[in-house]
């Protein structure tokens, strides 16, 4: 056989396997004892004017997020648990005062902050059941509404496989609970549209849109619940390689004539394997 022939064969070959994988179902791929690990950055902001008052927060969060596969049943659903492995946050208080939270140095950390948030450290926060599509079947331990409104794995895949240019929806319920809400209920739906399939990684934009109220108070909650930008899949190794959301809404005459509110958010979110 010349040469010539055994590239154009290898170049097949490699181009078939391509092919059938793109054709297979796009899923979470798991094994029992995997983890992932996640490095989140998330930057917010809130500026309120009421007449001629203008008041702002901020808040600046570091956080690495672990999640376990601790077993699969033969319908292919996984049983995860989530947990914090360390978390730095820097906040802006209205009257300018900045407190701040280091798990990996407590000792510097402002005392109130840190016994509010060093809980959240080093323990299991959630136990979830979820399919190969990223649906939450089962919800064991950990705020249902939370990961009705916010998919835990980053998004919601399809059943079949998108080409570039295709999108397919995730409807959803946001439920407001204490200190937002009193269980009010509204309704979302999230689009993803491929934009690129190059190397193995699939490329989407996200655009968020919810049936907001007419009361523009009752608006002022839900503007973070307002994500877009770009999420990228790992179609091979099965899980979202990285995600960059903004939102940046701003609500007229919430607290009547000359008033308003905007929020700013920045979120970033990268797997670490």
């Amino acid at each position: 056989m010349k040469p010539s022939w055994i590239f154009a064969l290898l170049a097949g070959l490699a181009l078939s396997g391509n092919v059938r994988a793109q054709t297979q179902p796009w899923q979470f791929h798991w094994q029992p004892g995997q983890v992932l690990t996640y490095r989140i950055e998330h930057v917010t902001k809130a500026t309120e004017t009421v007449g001629s008052n203008r008041f702002e927060v901020g808040a600046k969060l570091n956080l690495v997020k672990r999640w376990q596969v601790q077993s699969i049943d033969d319908k292919g659903i996984a049983t995860l648990q989530m947990s914090v492995v360390s978390m730095r946050n820097e906040q802006l208080r209205p009257n300018g005062e900045v407190v701040v939270y280091d798990s990996a140095n407590p000792a510097k950390s402002t005392p109130g902050l840190k016994k509010q948030l060093e809980k959240y450290v080093g323990k299991p926060l959630a136990v979830l059941r979820v399919n190969g599509q990223g649906k939450v079947i089962e919800v064991i331990k950990g705020a249902a509404a939370q990961f009705e409104s916010d998919p835990p794995l980053g998004l919601r895949l399809p059943l079949a496989v998108p080409g570039v240019g295709q999108s397919w929806e995730r409807l959803y319920q946001i439920t407001l609970e204490p200190p937002y809400g009193t269980g009010e209920k509204y309704q979302g739906v999230q689009r993803y549209t491929v934009t690129k399939i190059s190397d193995g990684l699939a490329t989407m934009q996200l655009a968020t849109n919810l049936k907001m109220p007419e009361n523009a108070a009752e608006r002022v909650p839900l503007m973070q619940k307002q994500p877009a930008g770009e999420i990228v899949y790992n179609i091979q190794a099965g899980h979202v390689q990285r995600a960059d959301l903004r939102v940046d809404q701003t609500v007229q005459g919430h607290q009547g004539e000359n008033s308003s509110y905007r929020f700013q958010s920045v979120y970033r979110e990268e797997c670490l394997e």
